[in-house]
């Protein structure tokens, strides 16, 4: 028997499709969080098709995201998809992770991450969570 992953379902679900793995289905598929938050899988198109267990969040260009071809589909960079989570400020959990893993593979530094200035408060605050997160 085969297992297949998540990001196994997301190649086959979007293997011929024009998009962008974004927010939280990015964060996923690029190891960010712990895994278990899926819902339906949030893509960025530039035109809304008809495909069934996606988000579609439409953008007026594809050419213009900050993103790069991860295991066979496109999708926003580490940088590009922290700074996406906290501009949408959604779920706190997947941001709280996605800090703190990324805080983990980077030896316990946020070097490389560059968040802009007006989402550095909100960073601060999850920025606090996410050092503690893999004390406990």
């Amino acid at each position: 028997m085969a297992v297949i992953t998540y990001n196994d379902q997301l190649r086959n679900l979007l293997a011929d499709v024009e998009c962008v793995l974004a927010f939280d289905t990015a964060a996923d598929f690029l190891g960010l969080t712990n895994g278990g938050y899926r819902s339906a899988a949030q893509i960025f198109v530039n035109k809304k098709q008809n495909i069934d267990g996606t988000e579609q969040i439409l953008v007026p260009s594809l050419e213009t995201l900050v993103c790069e071809e991860r295991n066979g589909l496109l999708c926003t960079t580490v940088n590009q998809t922290i700074i996406d989570l906290l501009e949408q400020n959604g779920d706190e959990q997947i941001i709280m992770e996605s800090l703190a893993n990324y805080y983990d593979a980077h030896n316990e530094s946020f070097d490389g991450l560059e968040v802009p200035e007006h989402l550095r408060s909100r960073f601060e605050k999850y920025k606090a969570w996410a050092v503690e997160y893999y004390e406990e």
